[in-house]
């Protein structure tokens, strides 16, 4: 069974400019996909809103285990700089503008009072950054912001999310993960997820994460959100985008199967990083996206033959909440 999506309107009917919040697990290509909605005309593009406003709330509670993360930025100055410097945002100066976008308070009132001129705003975000905890600032339905959920199998995202930790945490300063309470890990028994510190609230098991806000976002603010298999776009984008900018109600064209490599389009998004493309936090992880130029077929298989042992245990965990959104998923 496949779902169309239902572009969100107006009270009188009309159709509003597209807002699309797209929700996704880790290594499931969405930065890629975030460059390539960059080239919709008009487009304002958010880079991991929540995310980065959970992540402070979890690096703030591993140094300060005793207080909460203040929810926002007026008289708390002090305390969101210090945890934007550990978070390794990038950038020295953290102007106001910047810092208060750690804030969920202000992402609730930026997303729920876009300006209605703007052609098209896209937001990138994780699931794993919204918990129910954070549900109370999630955009208003009244926003018309439209849901969008990218999943991937998760033999092929935990895959590659092993990969890409291992890689990160083998080239880190021992110091920096003695902060955050991580152990220098060994690649053969390493637990992609009980050698990671437990976050303060929410958890750690993407596709639980991902199913949750789902499930919730159906019940309140869009009955019908849009589900997309990335693997599918990869395999077929022609077929694919078309139906999927239907759905969203976005203008489809030709530059979105095809677009320039240049990371500069990645200089205008929006973040509390003041320059995302450059931010040592992101460099590691996306930086091929940032220089990709159109959506490629993946050779990593959903074959578990080749996993570790914690990949294994922690699919059959994850598995049945991929495959109940999987069935919704969007078809061509």
């Amino acid at each position: 069974m496949s779902t169309n999506g239902s572009p969100a309107v107006n009270d009188d009917g009309k159709h509003r400019n597209p807002r699309v919040m797209m929700w996704c697990v880790p290594r499931s290509v969405s930065t890629a996909m975030t460059k390539c909605m960059s080239f919709v005309k008009g487009a304002e593009v958010w880079l991991e809103p929540y995310v980065i406003s959970k992540a402070a709330d979890d690096v703030h509670h591993i140094r300060h285990p005793d207080s909460s993360f203040p929810l926002e930025l007026e008289g708390n100055e002090d305390s969101f700089r210090e945890t934007a410097i550990n978070l390794t945002l990038g950038g020295d100066d953290f102007d106001r503008d910047h810092l208060d976008l750690l804030s969920p308070v202000t992402l609730k009132r930026i997303f729920d009072n876009l300006d209605p001129a703007k052609k098209f705003v896209f937001i990138k975000d994780m699931a794993v950054g919204m918990p129910p905890s954070r549900y109370p600032y999630l955009p208003d339905r009244s926003s018309g912001i439209k849901h969008f959920f990218l999943i991937r199998h998760p033999v092929k995202a935990y895959k590659s999310l092993r990969k890409g930790l291992l890689n990160f945490l083998l080239t880190s300063d021992p110091a920096f993960l003695q902060d955050a309470g991580i152990k220098m890990p060994d690649e053969k028994t390493f637990h992609i997820i009980k050698d990671l510190p437990p976050p303060r609230e929410g958890t750690q098991y993407n596709y639980q994460a991902i199913h949750e806000l789902w499930s919730y976002i159906r019940k309140t603010v869009d009955k019908d959100p849009v589900i997309v298999d990335i693997d599918e776009v990869l395999e077929n984008p022609s077929a694919m985008m078309p139906r999927l900018c239907n759905a969203l109600a976005i203008p489809y064209s030709k530059s979105l199967l095809s677009w320039d490599a240049s990371s500069d389009v990645v200089l205008k998004w929006k973040s509390s990083c003041s320059n995302v493309r450059d931010s040592p936090r992101y460099a590691m992880w996306f930086t091929n996206a940032f220089k990709s130029s159109c959506f490629k077929a993946s050779s990593t298989t959903a074959s578990l033959d080749d996993a570790t042992d914690d990949i294994k245990e922690v699919v059959e965990k994850e598995m049945p909440f991929y495959e109940e959104m999987y069935n919704l998923r969007l078809t061509i």
